[in-house]
């Protein structure tokens, strides 16, 4: 694979595409949030509440750290990166009791998105969350090469963080082709954008989709269908 020398251009490509993905998250869970919030809070368990604070406060900080690189604030980057990544491990563990308590109660996946049992839609938040601080991690390990560092952490929350907010957008929540083409071309607008102005694809992407594979709802069932799984989850929900 050859070499790929970043382009001035990147910087409006990476900037916007973290806009972008913050404003599909927001859009995507305050669609099915606020709406219990305002009618019924009393249902919405205290661990979502919990998990849409520390979420939120995740995108604002990567929009933040994009910003830094645009005003050329790179030390003060660095130096947040750090805290950057515990961030992550803070919402893998408040993602995981979110994802069991959800599992608890019963619930089988979002409309587009829906497994037979509660197990096949904690195993896939939980791939997901996986997916995140797994593809955050590798971002800050590689925060000193910054055609790497970039490139883990826009998937990071493309493949990590987007999906599961797409599935619940207006007009599309529901339909499942609609929701499956919409992540994948968030998921994908990386890898396209280096074909197109590099004639080739950074090898960080071909090493985060083979990660971010693991969370994609057909792999999920698969796996969730099996006795492992099942042992697993039913420790896990009791």
């Amino acid at each position: 694979m050859k070499k790929i020398i970043p382009s001035p251009k990147e910087h409006l490509f990476f900037s916007s595409m973290a806009i972008i993905l913050a404003i599909v998250i927001v859009s995507g869970f305050s669609n099915t949030y606020l709406p219990k919030l305002l009618n019924n809070p009393v249902i919405v368990p205290e661990i979502v509440h919990i998990h849409a604070i520390i979420f939120s406060l995740w995108l604002a900080f990567f929009v933040f750290q994009v910003t830094l690189i645009l005003r050329k604030k790179y030390d003060l980057h660095r130096q947040l990166g750090s805290y950057g990544v515990l961030f992550s491990f803070a919402m893998g563990v408040v993602g995981c009791a979110t994802a069991v308590e959800v599992a608890k109660l019963g619930h089988r996946g979002i409309p587009g998105v829906e497994f037979p049992d509660a197990e096949g839609f904690l195993l896939l938040n939980l791939t997901s969350l996986f997916s995140f601080v797994s593809l955050t991690v590798l971002g800050w390990l590689f925060r000193n090469n910054a055609s790497k560092h970039k490139r883990f952490m826009l998937m990071a929350n493309a493949g990590g963080l987007t999906p599961p907010a797409v599935a619940r957008l207006p007009f599309i929540a529901g339909s499942t082709p609609a929701i499956a083409i919409v992540s994948l071309l968030l998921i994908l607008a990386g890898p396209v954008y280096d074909l197109i102005r590099y004639r080739s694809v950074h090898w960080v992407y071909l090493c985060c989709i083979a990660i971010i594979i693991l969370s994609l709802p057909p792999i999920v069932l698969a796996m969730s269908g099996t006795n492992l799984w099942k042992e697993i989850a039913s420790f896990l929900m009791h």
